[in-house]
């Protein structure tokens, strides 16, 4: 069976270091009405698709004016992109919860396990993230380009932490873990929502760590 164990050091463990530079990618107090919003517009954006919602059955269905959606996420042609913009700056804060873990093993186990209940509690994110990805790259908006980099950037920071207490695969870039680990996520809620599927949020995060239980050496 394979250990992992944090390895001893004689050194005072400085893991809290590689989060100082993320402190400015943590998003503020949620706004009531944009969650609102955010929520509404994506119930619809998952029974009709993005393309045939409109700002009118968004306006509707969250109970505010058509003023207050322009305010809060723009037209519609810009719409998707402030969606994805907003929903991704909720679940960078999900995958924060793992930065007060001091080992940082459990820190990622954390913060797989918070984006995996947010996701459950926001399905449509996830849909509405897997059909954009899966359009042409040449077709990103730099938005798109963006949010997948300060996603992917905030699960590299904390495996950033991981060589610092354990030994690990040196063949495998932190950048290579955390794509990998942010696609299993994805996929995993994914294959839940369209196949109904009974896997709880333990049992994913579970699945997902095995990447990161690969990283680590024996």
């Amino acid at each position: 069976m394979t250990d992992h164990s944090p390895r001893s050091s004689a050194e005072p463990y400085a893991y809290q270091s590689p989060y100082a530079q993320a402190s400015t990618r943590r998003p503020g107090r949620t706004n009531k009405t944009q969650l609102k919003l955010f929520e509404a517009a994506l119930l619809i954006m998952s029974e009709k698709g993005s393309i045939a919602t409109t700002v009118d059955e968004v306006a509707e269905r969250a109970g505010v004016s058509k003023g207050t959606v322009y305010y809060n996420f723009g037209s519609k042609k810009t719409m998707v992109d402030q969606l994805l913009q907003y929903g991704a700056k909720l679940l960078i804060s999900e995958i924060d919860k793992g930065r007060a873990q001091r080992d940082p093993r459990e820190a990622i186990r954390l913060a797989c396990y918070s984006a995996f209940k947010y996701l459950e509690a926001h399905p449509g994110f996830a849909r509405l993230w897997i059909s954009e990805v899966w359009k042409n790259p040449e077709t990103w908006s730099p938005t798109m380009r963006e949010v997948r980099l300060e996603l992917i950037g905030a699960i590299k920071d904390i495996i950033d932490g991981i060589p610092l207490l354990y030994k690990v695969d040196t063949n495998q870039s932190t950048e290579a873990v955390a794509v990998a680990l942010f696609g299993a996520v994805f996929m995993l809620t994914m294959d839940r929502e369209i196949h109904s599927s009974e896997r709880a949020a333990e049992d994913a995060t579970r699945t997902a760590m095995l990447i990161i239980d690969g990283y680590i050496s024996s």
